[in-house]
């Protein structure tokens, strides 16, 4: 009997006879109690697929057909050689089998777009970088940058208008052998259904067109493990498109994807609102304070996935130094969220990361796997300090204050609740510890206030020269450190015994 490994592939083909044109095969597949009903795609109009991914061990028995086709069969789903798909839980995520994910991903937008040997480039890269989450188009870019056409195209032309209803195979094999490429490096693969930068139609279909072609996408793609579903990159400037447009994709994708992958739409300016289908928060924002804001007023993940861009180009977002990208980041990681890298270095050949793949030249990557480093070596994830909470530490609204009685009288409570959630600072909390992350500030001493009833050790961690120095061990109670005195610093105390940190 064939065997499959749970949250892998299994891909069943069928030729067509006796059928019209517009019909899908179909299959059903059942182990014990747990039955999935799937259709799948048509390559052409004389062949068929259908992709399931089993996720119960066992024997799992199918039935599948296609016009007058039928087809029987079974196959052992064994032990898996992978984590399974990536879950919300909470504020964070972890894979279906409970183990923690920390996402530390990229942008490469049109990098499936470019010649063969600057795919190639693109996966070395990646091999030795800390990614393991791409963002990446399935329709071709058109910006600075990124004016070259693609080889080929994911649908066929009638006239002037894309045939949604004639997919190109040579373009979905293609993305099939990068998402291919992506899970051997295990990469999950953060798939832009639909992007406004675009000179070939693509953002100006019909609705019903683009409906056709996201369920062709669900269809085709879903049983890959490490998919995740985006929306769209900055949906507010995809003009042809209303809320209740992205409303009808995101809907879906839940109602079709039987395996449940992870949905967002990345914004511009205001984030998505809040809805049932949305998994997680795709967040477009170089302030980590507003995720910090965002993540407790949705309760959900959120990932920055454009908090700046480390390099030199002449647009404000793609000039930030190396140390102020991994500040932003450090910040937005101590507030609980977490912040994705992007790299857009000029070169005279326009082959930039974010664009186009290739290479890295930047000081961020190196960095970033510290970062990641660091957060695998910790005992679980952590939550803001102040989640939710306005703090008064200097009692500054307890009436009398004329400065303060006069903003309140302009801006009310909206006034109120941002100049105190302006104070508030990065700071992550977990029963085994606590991390304070100290932004600019070239502090030289802190007093923590400690459990007495317990031991603690106490590091300053530099998050730019990567290293962990120790300040204090087996300490309680009020302990006074002495620190760097430099930017970049975050302190670290860890438990050891006794009371917890929060």
């Amino acid at each position: 009997m064939k065997e499959i490994a749970k949250y892998g592939m299994l891909e069943l083909e069928l030729p067509r006879t006796g059928q019209a044109a517009d019909t899908l095969p179909e299959a059903v597949f059942t182990c014990g109690q747990q039955t999935f009903r799937l259709r799948g795609f048509s390559e052409n109009e004389n062949r068929g697929r259908v992709r399931f991914m089993p996720v119960t061990e066992g024997e799992w028995h199918y039935s599948l057909a296609w016009g007058d086709q039928r087809e029987e069969g079974a196959f052992r789903c064994v032990p898996p050689l992978c984590h399974g798909p990536v879950r919300a839980a909470g504020c964070h995520f972890q894979y279906d089998d409970g183990k923690r994910y920390i996402p530390v991903g990229t942008t490469c937008y049109a990098w499936v777009h470019q010649p063969q040997a600057l795919i190639a480039e693109t996966l070395d890269t990646l091999k030795a970088s800390p990614f393991n989450k791409l963002r990446m188009c399935v329709f071709p870019k058109s910006m600075m940058y990124n004016q070259n056409d693609p080889p080929f195209y994911p649908f066929e032309k009638d006239g002037e208008r894309w045939d949604v209803g004639r997919p190109d195979p040579r373009y979905w094999d293609h993305l099939d052998r990068c998402l291919q490429a992506l899970e051997a490096l295990n990469c999950e693969a953060d798939i832009i259904l639909f992007h406004p930068y675009d000179r070939w139609g693509f953002s100006r279909m019909p609705q019903a067109d683009n409906l056709a072609y996201v369920d062709y996408a669900v269809r085709r793609l879903s049983a890959y493990h490490h998919v995740w579903w985006a929306l769209s990159n900055e949906y507010e400037f995809s003009f042809a498109k209303s809320v209740a447009d992205w409303d009808q994709f995101g809907e879906l994708i839940a109602r079709n994807d039987p395996y449940r992958h992870l949905i967002s739409a990345h914004n511009w300016i205001t984030p998505y609102p809040d809805r049932a289908w949305l998994t997680h928060v795709s967040y477009q924002g170089g302030n980590p304070r507003d995720a910090f804001r965002i993540r407790a007023d949705y309760g959900k993940p959120v990932l920055v996935d454009e908090i700046g861009y480390e390099g030199d180009i002449e647009p404000f977002w793609g000039n930030l130094s190396g140390f102020e990208f991994m500040n932003r980041v450090w910040a937005a990681t101590a507030f609980g969220c977490y912040a994705a890298h992007g790299e857009t270095f000029h070169r005279e050949d326009e082959v930039l990361w974010w664009a186009k793949g290739g290479r890295l030249y930047g000081q961020a990557p190196a960095r970033l796997r510290f970062l990641r480093e660091f957060l695998e070596s910790l005992p679980g994830p952590m939550e803001p300090q102040c989640l939710g909470v306005v703090r008064d530490p200097n009692g500054l609204f307890g009436g009398g204050n004329p400065f303060i009685e006069n903003i309140l009288k302009h801006t009310g409570e909206t006034g109120r609740k941002r100049i105190l959630e302006e104070q508030t600072l990065p700071v992550g909390v977990h029963p085994d510890y606590q991390l304070h992350y100290l932004e600019r500030s070239a502090q030289s001493l802190m007093t923590l206030n400690l459990p007495e009833n317990g031991k603690y050790r106490v590091e300053a961690v530099d998050m730019w020269h990567m290293t962990r120095t120790l300040l204090a061990e087996n300490v309680s109670g009020a302990t006074r450190v002495t620190l760097p005195g430099k930017e970049g610093t975050a302190v670290l105390i860890l438990r050891i015994a006794g009371d917890p940190l929060n």
